[in-house]
């Protein structure tokens, strides 16, 4: 069976990740990139650099390369990678290289890092225990609320014109939740009738107070009156807009509640000394169609522990 590797995607969460935790450990002032293509003047791409660290250090500019290694079913990074390193350091004008690699490095790869002066290090995954000093917990409970729109009557002012007001009697006989047909007075914008229910209950939070988690959906009917000159809606009718003055919005509340269980836990280590840099624990979920992670890093020179939510990407597109 071939080893998975210890990021699950082509490569760019690992950068991500080292990226976020040499930012951690950065003075003000760096700028970090990652996985910036290079192109030649017929627009050819010549290269793709994983990270760069750019920035003045006392009266040098720094310009250092970080380049990433995931591939677990081709055993540890070979001497032959670290070569590919010194040539991009002379070919690009980079003054430091670092080589991050999570299958280690061959005897080869470190013997000719050190000479050329190659920082290598390496991420390596552990077990939950490692962290029973600084992590209690081995789960994290996640609440997410559900909105349904299942039905919405229009109000218009009592002194709208007769034949407005059956106009818009016809578009709302075939009207779907999904249909931009609200006209927000003050940006000229076209919303939903779900959008301006969702953004109604955003403003009320106290809504979901009465909801138990994991159980029945909250029947709801809101009445939501739009007096105000400055900011309500309109509808565009074939004899002009009609302003509605009240929404009645009916629809379901719910909220469910799940346990995250922890899914990675990470070291990253100067691989020659195996010194600690840092250790990670991410907690890993999807929500609002993206794949997310709730992340702890521990910083092991100032102790600090720094939380960080991570967008890892589409979530359709991970699967």
């Amino acid at each position: 069976m071939t080893p998975e590797p210890l990021m699950r995607n082509t490569g760019k969460e690992l950068e991500g990740l080292v990226a976020l935790i040499e930012k951690f450990h950065l003075p003000s002032g760096f700028h970090v990139t990652t996985n910036e293509r290079v192109y030649n003047a017929q627009h050819i791409q010549t290269a793709e650099f994983d990270i760069q660290v750019k920035g003045r250090l006392g009266t040098t500019d720094l310009a250092w390369l970080i380049e990433c290694r995931d591939r677990p079913s081709d055993g540890s990074a070979p001497r032959e990678w670290i070569e590919q390193l010194i040539g991009r350091r002379t070919a690009s004008g980079f003054n430091k290289v670092t080589a991050v690699s999570t299958t280690g490095f061959s005897a080869g790869a470190l013997e000719l890092a050190e000479q050329q002066g190659i920082e290598v290090r390496e991420v390596r995954s552990l077990t939950a225990e490692h962290f029973a000093e600084w992590l209690k917990v081995q789960t994290l409970p996640y609440f997410q609320q559900l909105r349904r729109l299942c039905h919405a009557t229009f109000y218009t002012p009592p002194d709208e014109q007769e034949e407005r007001s059956q106009a818009l009697k016809e578009i709302l006989a075939q009207l779907r939740t999904d249909q931009p047909i609200l006209r927000t007075v003050r940006t000229n914008q076209l919303v939903t009738v779900n959008t301006a229910f969702q953004a109604e209950l955003v403003s009320r939070p106290e809504l979901f107070e009465e909801v138990v988690p994991n159980g029945r959906a909250r029947l709801l009917k809101m009445r939501v009156i739009y007096p105000d000159d400055i900011d309500y809606f309109t509808v565009d009718t074939k004899h002009g807009p009609v302003r509605i003055s009240e929404i009645v919005f009916e629809g379901e509340l719910e909220v469910t509640r799940t346990e995250i269980p922890l899914q990675r836990s990470l070291e990253y280590v100067l691989a020659d000394s195996g010194e600690v840099i840092s250790q990670t624990a991410a907690f890993i979920f999807d929500a609002l169609d993206r794949k997310l992670s709730l992340e702890m890093h521990k910083l092991t020179k100032s102790g600090e522990t720094q939380l960080v939510l991570r967008n890892l990407g589409d979530s359709a597109k991970r699967s």
